[in-house]
């Protein structure tokens, strides 16, 4: 088996389950090359034998050791993060809040006063290896994912209204740049560890830019506060032999030529921002995920249109990552699809080997 195999029957053979990082559970088939082969080579710009799956065909996980995860993350129940902020858990939303009521930071010019800044050197990453390690496969990429880097740990601080206004009062931005520097120092320390302890494939940068319907904030605003710093961390990502994958909930569409710019590999945006439309625009300067997910009562005959829709449009060429969560067939039909494409662009001589 390998890159020269065309589509067998067989290989929907289920050789394992595993679960993802949100507690579900995904079905391995035995392909012809691993997921973490076929994972990296959308990254290397090459041709995936199928459209890589953003749930399934990484090991993805949070560092156990960050004290943010163990206040904030999906298997917690709130607690103190490591810049002194508490967070609670909110039941009906399955997830931690910053405390409400009281502002960590009362002043953004002076928050060396009010909150700590963490220091990842002193981290359990002996402990947070020997936990997770057991737990990750040698046929998947290994994926790392980072709680919320700039603009997210503004709100935490401040809260959100007050961390937009700071980001344009003249009189606060000073503050804002010195908060975003230090901020900036933890996560080139956090890569700096997980190279010596997990040497991860990908790195996820997790900061949420906008609501439903625009940005948070204007171009402008973005290039002066918050580039500089998603561009340095992103070159130090890089400079450990790290791909970048961006989590920016909300329509931020405007921002992506910045996202380019910075370096960012890969963006698993929510559907509400037109990806096809924006693959057609900047091709593959970064990779987009199709969200694809429907409910479990999703009939057939809608699988069947949205898979068609898939392959004949933003799929076309494989070159794009795949959420894909519903009925198992919603996977299968994917997995298929991409598959069989693979061996029409070989045979068309369009796909990159």
């Amino acid at each position: 088996m390998g890159l020269d195999s065309k589509f067998d029957v067989s290989e929907l053979t289920i050789k394992d389950e595993v679960k993802t990082m949100f507690g579900g559970v995904t079905k391995l088939y035995t392909t012809p090359i691993t997921p973490k082969e076929n994972t990296l080579r959308l990254y290397q710009g090459k041709t995936p034998m199928w459209a890589p799956f953003s749930f399934g065909d990484t090991n993805s996980f949070m560092i156990s050791c960050d004290p943010e995860n163990m206040a904030r993350g999906p298997k917690n129940k709130g607690g103190i993060d490591g810049y002194g902020i508490e967070w609670v858990f909110v039941e009906q939303a399955g997830g931690a809040i910053v405390k409400p009521g009281n502002p960590k930071i009362k002043d953004i010019n002076h928050w060396e006063d009010y909150v700590t800044i963490p220091d990842p050197d002193t981290w359990d990453w002996e402990g947070c290896y020997n936990e997770t390690a057991p737990t990750l496969r040698e046929d998947r990429a290994v994926y790392v994912a980072c709680p919320g880097c700039l603009f997210e740990r503004l709100i935490a601080g401040l809260d959100c209204a007050e961390a937009l206004v700071a980001l344009v009062d003249e009189d606060q931005q000073e503050g804002v740049h010195r908060f975003f520097r230090a901020v900036t120092e933890v996560h080139k320390k956090t890569y700096k560890n997980l190279k010596k302890w997990f040497d991860p494939d990908i790195v996820n940068f997790n900061d949420d830019w906008g609501t439903q319907r625009a940005p948070f904030f204007s171009n402008d605003t973005y290039k002066e506060m918050i580039f500089p710093y998603v561009k340095e961390i992103m070159d130090c990502a890089h400079s450990y032999g790290f791909y970048t994958d961006l989590h920016s909930c909300g329509f931020v569409e405007p921002f992506v030529p910045f996202m380019i710019e910075e370096g960012l590999n890969s963006w698993g945006g929510q559907r509400l921002n037109d990806k096809a439309k924006l693959k057609q625009m900047y091709g593959h300067q970064m990779y987009f995920t199709a969200n694809l997910s429907c409910p479990p009562e999703t009939s057939e005959e809608e699988i069947d249109k949205i898979v068609d829709e898939f392959i004949h449009g933003i799929g076309e060429d494989n070159r794009v990552l795949v959420e894909a969560m519903g009925p198992p067939s919603l996977k299968e039909k994917l997995y298929i699809a991409s598959r069989k494409n693979f061996d029409r662009l070989v045979a068309e001589g369009k796909a990159i080997l």
